[in-house]
């Protein structure tokens, strides 16, 4: 297992690009010694696969990928793009399973797989392709405005041409090491998906059915029972098992169209959480560092400033991290809504001995849906509490009834100006006021300055 940890200095890179895409602030490098590194462009240098490129900048701390944070960027000659490198989807899980492999990340990839999803967002669309019990996700940009290729249907064999990606927890203070997470093919357009074999028409249905059988063996009953009294009575039962078996399958199948619904809406705020949050932390990051760059060399206070404030944003990536990898889980997760806000807050470590969460009444099922969007306002509020309003201490309270469930976050910090938030424009309140709404429940929000703040959220059930 190999957990080096590399440390952050000012490098240079010379290669050559084997990956870009239109829209997207990084490109793939393959350098002189063959191996590949991820490189943040500056938008003004256009970049195309084949050209070599001298690049300076800082090599960021991972020991699972070559990642480099540009300060300068030049493209030296124009050449061919470099061919993919044919694998099948074991062979890519096992290579890079479970802690990543740093020779594989950004690699130029080309794999077959069954398409088993397709997901589409407001400005891309998610593909999920398999062979046996392994996955990858391959987003391609394609809005939901666009219309797919006809034959891009669930069951067919396709293609895939694109980078290798994928995401992992790193927590180099706590010498901590979670395993990777997110492995998707990032192809540059939808030509990059070929389809290899079209899928399967649907079997046609058997002459002899259920129903003409049973009416086969009513007519007969009909003529046969005026002789034979005992036929009648079998023709009774036979038609009573026949309901009942129709009942029971019809239950099966209804079951399993709402696990498969409850799996996507899952996976769909997982991908929202990951599409949004992360990318703000990751650009939020990106930008402290080259902050402190610009710095003069006697603005120690400032750079400790900025240090502790990276710092903060890398544990709240961690700790969302962490909730992702829960979310995306094969398995549904914490069966209950006290469960889930549990296992999210441990995976928070900034929150370890600063939060407490309780829960009074007796605990009623929620929807996975609703869920999930209470789970996002209690670490808005949450998060809120102890950034904005510094706060020593977080209590969270979940109280169920009959048909209701009320929740409260107190916090004893600075507080605010209740009366003015709302008119400054304040997102965080305004982003839970809108979630709460969309459950049907309302909020309410008491604060003074001084005195720490209390939000309410009282939402209907069932």
């Amino acid at each position: 297992m190999h957990l080096a940890l590399i440390a952050a200095a000012l490098t240079n890179l010379a290669g050559v690009v084997t990956f870009e895409r239109e829209g997207l602030s990084f490109a793939f490098i393959r350098d002189d010694a063959g191996a590949s590194w991820r490189v943040e462009r500056p938008a003004a240098v256009p970049l195309a696969p084949g050209d070599r490129i001298v690049a300076t900048g800082e090599r960021e701390l991972s020991a699972v990928k070559n990642r480099l944070s540009t300060s300068s960027l030049e493209v030296v000659s124009r050449g061919a793009p470099p061919p993919p490198r044919d694998v099948q989807i074991e062979e890519l899980f096992s290579n890079i399973m479970p802690f990543g492999n740093r020779d594989w990340y950004g690699l130029l990839l080309r794999t077959e797989g069954l398409l088993r999803d397709i997901n589409r967002r407001q400005a891309t669309t998610q593909l999920l392709v398999g062979r046996g019990e392994r996955n990858i996700q391959v987003e391609i940009p394609l809005s939901i405005d666009e219309s797919l290729p006809a034959n891009l249907v669930l069951g067919a064999t396709v293609r895939v041409t694109g980078a290798l990606a994928y995401t992992s927890i790193e927590n180099y203070e706590e010498a901590l090491f979670g395993r990777i997470e997110n492995v998707e093919l990032i192809p540059r357009s939808i030509a990059d998906v070929e389809i290899v074999k079209l899928a399967p028409e649907p079997p046609k249905p058997p002459f002899w059915t259920g129903r003409r059988v049973a009416g086969i063996l009513g007519v007969a009953a009909i003529v046969v029972g005026v002789l034979f009294a005992w036929v009648w009575t079998l023709r009774r039962m036979v038609r009573k098992r026949t309901a009942e078996l129709a009942e029971s399958i019809r239950a099966r199948e209804t079951a399993t169209i709402e696990a498969d619904a409850a799996r996507r809406e899952r996976l769909r705020l997982a991908a929202d959480l990951h599409d949004g949050f992360q990318q703000y932390l990751a650009g939020a990051m990106f930008r402290l560092k080259a902050a402190r760059n610009y710095l003069p060399e006697d603005a120690a206070k400032s750079r400790d400033q900025l240090a502790k404030v990276q710092e903060a944003l890398q544990h709240t990536q961690t700790g969302l991290r962490s909730t992702l990898w829960a979310m995306n889980e094969e398995s549904e997760g914490p069966e209950s809504l006290m469960d889930l806000f549990s296992f999210a807050a441990r995976r928070m470590a900034h929150w370890e001995g600063r939060v407490e969460i309780t829960s009074s009444g007796e605990e009623r099922s929620v929807a996975r849906k609703s869920a999930g969007t209470l789970l996002l306002i209690m670490q808005e509020a949450v998060g809120n509490a102890l950034k904005h309003g510094k706060a020593a201490h977080v209590r969270v309270r979940l109280a169920f009834s009959a048909g209701a469930l009320a929740m409260s976050v107190v916090d004893d910090g600075c507080g605010f100006d209740a009366a003015a938030a709302g008119e400054e424009g304040h997102y965080g309140l305004s982003s839970m006021q809108r979630r709460c709404a969309e459950l049907g429940g309302r909020m309410r929000v008491w604060s003074k300055r001084g005195l720490g703040s209390r939000l309410d959220f009282e939402l209907p059930l069932g």
